[in-house]
């Protein structure tokens, strides 16, 4: 579960619990005769909507879980993607292992993202492969900076939406020696 749908559910909650407490103030003080019948059913107002938070939470942490388990073969890809634009005189064998690298983190990641309208949401990841695609034959880019400038920014923009998706803290002390804390 996304984060957005997280939210979302946590609102609905919080929307629901507060409108079961408003109604049980109005029933308490303005119609007394249905204070029994609606104690009744304050086990179903609690319970459903503690199910739902439950299972939502219990969503958020395995797709989270999920993306941490596929997160170090992205990055790793990523990276040699990026490498590879710098070798001199790239094999066959170096070629079908970055092509496949990709094509498999591209698997990865429709496995945890819905196609939405065509697209998923890294498809600068697909942009990297079909980079790749168009030196198929000659297994070389003719132009070696440029084609690495053009994966790195490729890369950074899937890896920032990866990113995105994780539930990352900030940091209470940082070791850098030109970051001063106050």
């Amino acid at each position: 579960m996304k984060k957005k749908d997280l939210r979302r559910l946590l609102f609905f909650v919080v929307l629901v619990y507060s409108i079961a407490i408003i109604v049980s103030i109005v029933i308490f003080f303005a119609i007394p005769d249905l204070t029994d019948e609606f104690l009744s059913l304050i086990p179903f107002i609690v319970a459903i909507p503690a199910a739902l938070l439950t299972r939502g939470f219990q969503k958020r942490a395995s797709y989270i879980s999920s993306l941490r388990g596929i997160w170090p073969k992205l990055a790793e890809t990523g990276r040699k993607a990026i490498e590879y634009a710098e070798i001199e005189n790239p094999t066959e064998d170096q070629y079908r292992e970055i092509v496949l690298a990709i094509s498999v983190s591209i698997d990865h990641l429709r496995m945890l993202f819905k196609n939405v309208g065509g697209y998923y949401p890294v498809e600068s990841l697909k942009s990297i492969y079909e980079e790749f695609d168009k030196i198929r034959d000659i297994k070389k880019f003719k132009n070696p900076e440029l084609a690495r400038d053009k994966i790195s920014t490729l890369w950074h923009q899937a890896r920032d939406a990866i990113l995105e998706e994780f539930d990352r803290v900030i940091p209470t002390q940082y070791i850098a020696p030109e970051f001063e804390q106050n």
